[in-house]
């Protein structure tokens, strides 16, 4: 395994690893430890069909299958098409900064994406570290979001989903209430936990209070040097800790295909709910 640090700190390339091979215990125990100390980790060059795709995310906790189930695979429930050519709900344009499944009770530990058909030019995915974020927040502002929870809920106004969430989906998750600050489960490492996609309301604060402070931190966190935009080539991996980051994509040019596959895992029960 060999590994090139992409950001100061954040955001790892891992070459020598085939993904289509089941890694012995102690690759395996590298890999997962190389990926949440960088949060983010691109592993390039890969020929996943599902089946080694969800064997190797069931390594590290318990599959995550989204409530939209119109968009998973019929065979494998927890894989998600991501396609712009779907004729139902296509894969297009911007997808502002947001952190996946922050709106449930137990949100999603970490996402996996493999890129099968990219186009040419843009559709990269970008990436903010919200732990430098935390660490480099004035001590004033550091002070007060420690003390603040969020309101994040899977609908937000002016925010348009891909496809939108029937009756029943939507029964399924109710707006949670997580803190702002959220620390490592396995690292004693503190976050922003930010969602600008999802967060409809901080604390108490006013309307327009709350969201001049969510665009403050959205703005201190997604400083260039906070930042990683992967530009993706077939084959490629990415696989990121969500509590610890958040992400966007950059549009693209619809006349191309683009074609990935979603996965992810949770947390274990006693660890899943963000402290």
């Amino acid at each position: 395994m060999q590994t090139t640090v992409l950001r100061s700190g954040f955001a790892v390339r891992i070459d020598g690893i085939d993904l289509a091979s089941p890694l012995d215990d102690d690759a395996f125990a590298a890999l997962r430890d190389v990926w949440m100390r960088y949060k983010v980790a691109i592993l390039p060059g890969q020929d996943l069909d599902d089946a080694a795709l969800l064997a190797f995310a069931a390594r590290f906790g318990p599959l995550f299958v989204h409530v939209q189930s119109q968009l998973v695979s019929s065979d494998h429930p927890e894989v998600m098409y991501m396609v712009n050519r779907d004729t139902e709900a296509p894969v297009k344009g911007v997808l502002e900064w947001h952190t996946d499944q922050s709106y449930t009770p137990k949100p999603v530990f970490g996402t996996i994406l493999y890129g099968i058909t990219i186009p040419e030019k843009g559709g990269e995915t970008c990436f903010a570290d919200l732990a430098t974020a935390y660490e480099t927040l004035p001590g004033d502002l550091r002070d007060r979001v420690d003390r603040l929870t969020a309101v994040y809920s899977p609908v937000k106004k002016g925010h348009v989903r891909r496809h939108s969430l029937s009756a029943e989906q939507l029964e399924a998750i109710p707006d949670v209430t997580h803190p702002m600050v959220r620390t490592h489960p396995y690292l004693d490492r503190k976050a922003l936990y930010l969602s600008p996609n999802h967060i409809v309301a901080i604390g108490d604060l006013p309307e327009a209070e709350s969201d001049a402070l969510l665009a403050e931190l959205t703005a201190h966190a997604t400083r260039e040097e906070n930042v990683y935009c992967h530009s993706w080539s077939p084959g490629d991996l990415v696989m990121w800790d969500n509590t610890s980051v958040m992400h966007r994509r950059n549009d693209f040019d619809h006349a191309e295909p683009r074609f990935h596959k979603r996965t992810g895992f949770h947390l274990p029960d006693e660890l899943a709910v963000p402290a």
